[in-house]
């Protein structure tokens, strides 16, 4: 099987269809991930209020979400926004969609985990 790699925010039409034809996919530069990570602990350590880390969302924005319930926000994000109809998609399709996230988030712009990607 062969591996592509990926540079986040670099990828092009080809290296998508490799996905698509079976390659596995190796990110090249995942500090900006790390970086991103930081931030938000350091606005989670210093306790200020900022949208979608500490707060509720839309209507509950201006809702501060304490400390210790941080963890369920984020998983109750999650599972409000895992939900599908349809058949099941095809394999390639999938292996697809998970590279192009993988990538879109390894761009550090989400403040997500490294572990996550």
């Amino acid at each position: 099987m062969t591996t592509l790699s990926l540079t986040p925010g670099k990828a092009r039409l080809a290296d998508w269809r490799h996905v698509i034809d079976g390659a596995t996919v190796a990110l090249t530069d995942t500090g900006a991930i790390a970086g991103a990570q930081a931030i938000v602990d350091d606005i989670v350590a210093a306790g200020t209020v900022t949208y979608g880390v500490n707060t509720g969302f839309g209507k509950l924005a201006s809702v501060r979400i304490a400390d210790s319930d941080l963890a369920t926000l984020q998983r109750n994000l999650i599972l409000s926004h895992a939900v599908g109809t349809g058949p099941a998609l095809p394999d390639e399709v999938v292996a697809l969609i998970l590279a192009m996230k993988a990538a879109s988030l390894a761009r550090g712009a989400s403040g997500v985990r490294p572990v996550v990607v």
